[in-house]
């Protein structure tokens, strides 16, 4: 009896171990192990970063530079750029002679003074310009108004008149200088008149 117990023994040693290895693990026959499911939300993320880059969402088409998804947006019309202003037609007067000025540029003074201390007198000096015309003539103190009688002038200039200054001390010596055009058109004319105080007789003189 002694020698068949020992081969019993080992057969349920055998039968114990072959039944633990059938419940720790799948067999052969499974072919892979299953994937156990993670509970770190990290792993989502993980996942999710390795993928390939997400389309854009209308949100951010919106968002970019405006205009450059959706049609142009009309300009207001501008203004005119302001140009000069049409000038008149010129008329037969504009066209003609005329006188575009005859005025005093330097008044006149008379002599005073003693022979030590004396001022000179200092003469007047009268200018015009006259457009439209062919020349000018100049006339002082002519109570006829008739044109040329100081000579002929040019469109443009300048002349100097010195006082005679011969009055009583006190009174004012006064001359009218009249400016007219010559040619062109119909005689334009005008007149100036300057004034000077006699201060004293002078050298000489009583």
């Amino acid at each position: 009896m002694i020698r068949f117990a020992r081969p019993a023994a080992i057969l349920l040693l055998s039968a114990a171990t072959v039944s633990g290895c059938a419940a720790t693990g799948p067999t052969a026959r499974d072919g892979a192990v299953a994937a156990t499911p993670s509970a770190d939300p990290s792993a989502a993320a993980t996942a999710e970063g390795t993928g390939a880059t997400p389309a854009p969402t209308p949100e951010s088409i919106q968002t970019g530079t405006p205009g450059a998804t959706g049609p142009a947006t009309p300009k207001p019309a501008g203004k005119k750029p302001a140009g000069k202003t049409p000038s008149a037609p010129a008329t037969a007067e504009d066209a003609g002679p005329r006188i575009v000025y005859l005025r005093v540029a330097r008044k006149p003074r008379c002599a005073e003074g003693t022979a030590v201390f004396r001022a000179d007198p200092v003469p007047l000096v009268i200018e015009w310009k006259i457009t439209g015309a062919t020349g000018g003539a100049l006339s002082v103190d002519d109570p006829t108004n008739t044109p040329g009688t100081y000579g002929p002038v040019d469109l443009q200039g300048s002349q100097e008149f010195l006082f005679s200054c011969n009055g009583d001390v006190g009174s004012t010596e006064t001359h009218t200088y009249t400016l007219y055009t010559v040619g062109g058109g119909p005689v334009r004319s005008a007149t100036v008149t300057a004034s000077a105080k006699v201060l004293d007789k002078g050298l000489g003189m009583g």
